[in-house]
């Protein structure tokens, strides 16, 4: 795979933000298919990007998160 060529460092972090804050958005959609309410944090949150609301949904997300890494990892 060949590194995309950016014009600026600056352009290389707002397309590294943006496909960060799509990915974000797309795994909340994913959580909320599966009936898993979630919402995303502001402000650096040290625990992530992601709220879960109930926290006994937390074993359900891992393996939820754990099928998209194997299949869009591997």
């Amino acid at each position: 795979m060949t590194q995309k060529e950016w014009e600026t460092d600056e352009d290389m972090m707002m397309h590294k933000y943006e496909v960060h804050k799509k990915l974000t958005g797309w795994v909340i959609e994913k959580l909320k298919e599966e009936g898993i309410s979630a919402k995303r944090t502001r402000g650096n949150d040290s625990n992530g990007d992601i709220l879960l609301i109930n926290p006994d949904d937390i074993p359900r997300v891992k393996e939820i998160v754990c099928q998209i890494q194997n299949k869009y990892n591997h």
